[in-house]
């Protein structure tokens, strides 16, 4: 094998540098890579240092300006004797930006594969790396190529030495058991038990149930009709319970069960103006999480609490935890601000590059996302002002805390509410109708 004319062999010394930033925030705005199966385990298996540094070679660069290109050969986890993937990464070294990463002849590549991923974090791993007085070569076949070379295959009862019994038929008595000790013994808490126990008034609120308990009573059943039928079984006192019970938020398994199937106020600005009803936004709606958090927003979950007392003392006001409000008349909708206090809801963001700052505030004026971010959130807790605070990049040193007061706006909000409502009912209703079905 040789190296592509234009190209040179893939060394310590000349790779592109590939830090956390880059890496996070290409996956996280790249829509191949959004996708609820390719954000969960997959992902990790495909970023994992087991594989990827024995998965990956026959690295080689090419620079032309600010531009590189990394081209690597990736074996397959699966299909070991099966020929390599061409993966080609291209990146911008002056913005450090991986602008592309591709995959030949992959049937998965269209949709973002395993191999992209391993070679991104294969990158970003050799960027880790201490400084070494040695210069390490990438041109060379992957350890991973080399297995199975001497013994072929291995039979499937070879990997077992005793025959496994059949379990004798069940009467159901055991089950009855653990299902009576769960009723009686609250402390028990699981998966299984939570389909033998009463549910809370709270837990009634959530979307899941709240869909089951209507299919089970009517016979026809339309969004609207599911949405009517929320508002009547939905009251503000239980809305307000929810609300005192999930102050933890991310800690709360109550505060994921109400936000699932929800449109957020973090979420309404980018659902008011969606016109894709199947694509990130709406596997996001339903659950779809980030595999790791990124070390940006590491940093702002620990940075908050300390960023509120600065706000507090600036501002001489108490500021308290909350949790997830929604409510009878936009039942689908919600909002969990960072804070409250007796006059404004409270939202923190915790950039942590100058850079980062624009994309919440333009001119010391709130961008769009977050003006309706904020305004949904004035919404349903019922407050006329926010305070909408930017910790500076270096706050761990300086303290400085941007703070802007933002008034409510019925009409805006009102305006907002009406467009998700209508992207709700015709991109996620669909989907949970159909998975209850």
């Amino acid at each position: 094998m040789s190296v592509i004319p234009g190209f040179t062999k893939g060394q310590s010394d000349n790779l592109p540098k590939i830090d956390s930033m880059s890496m996070f925030s290409f996956l996280g705005k790249n829509p191949d890579f959004m996708g609820a199966e390719i954000r969960g385990i997959k992902t990790k298996r495909s970023g994992r240092e087991s594989y990827g540094d024995n998965a990956v070679g026959y690295v080689q660069v090419r620079r032309d300006g600010n531009l590189c290109t990394v081209k690597a050969k990736v074996t397959p986890e699966h299909s070991l004797r099966k020929k390599a993937y061409d993966v080609t990464l291209l990146c911008n070294e002056v913005e450090e930006e991986i602008l592309s990463v591709t995959c030949d002849s992959c049937a998965a590549s269209l949709g973002g594969c395993k191999h992209t991923i391993a070679l991104i974090t294969w990158l970003h791993r050799r960027r880790e790396e201490p400084a070494v007085t040695s210069v390490s070569c990438y041109w060379k076949a992957s350890r991973l190529s080399a297995v199975g070379k001497a013994e072929k295959f291995i039979k499937a009862k070879n990997l077992v030495k005793n025959n496994i019994q059949p379990l004798p038929p069940s009467d159901g008595s055991f089950l009855n058991k653990v299902a009576q000790k769960s009723r009686n013994e609250a402390k028990y808490d699981s998966v299984l038990t939570k389909y033998f126990k009463e549910l809370a008034d709270v837990e009634g609120l959530s979307i899941h149930n709240l869909l089951t308990n209507f299919l089970e009573t009517t016979s026809t059943s339309t969004a609207d009709e599911f949405i009517n039928y929320c508002s009547c079984n939905m009251s503000d006192t239980d809305c307000n319970t929810a609300a005192d019970e999930t102050t933890e938020q991310s800690e709360s398994a109550l505060w994921f069960e109400l936000r699932y199937a929800r449109i957020t106020a973090s979420k309404a600005h980018e659902a008011a103006h969606c016109h894709t009803l199947e694509g990130c936004l709406v596997e996001t709606v339903l659950g779809a999480i980030s595999l790791k958090d990124t070390a940006a927003m590491t940093r702002g979950k620990k940075l908050e609490k300390k960023v509120r007392k600065e706000v507090e003392k600036i501002k001489k006001i108490e500021i308290h935890k909350c949790g997830f409000r929604t409510s009878p008349e936009y039942p689908v909708m919600g909002a969990s601000p960072d804070g409250i206090s007796n006059e404004f809801v409270v939202e923190i963001k915790c950039p942590s590059t100058e850079k980062t700052v624009n994309n919440y505030v333009k001119n010391n004026i709130i961008t769009e996302k977050y003006k309706a971010q904020v305004q949904m959130q004035m919404f349903f807790w019922k407050k006329k002002q926010a305070l909408f605070c930017i910790a500076a990049a270096d706050f761990e040193t300086s303290k400085e805390v941007n703070i802007l007061t933002v008034d409510f706006d019925e009409q805006y909000c009102l305006d907002i509410l009406e467009k998700c409502i209508i992207f709700w009912k015709n991109a996620i209703f669909p989907l949970l109708k159909k998975s209850l079905n």
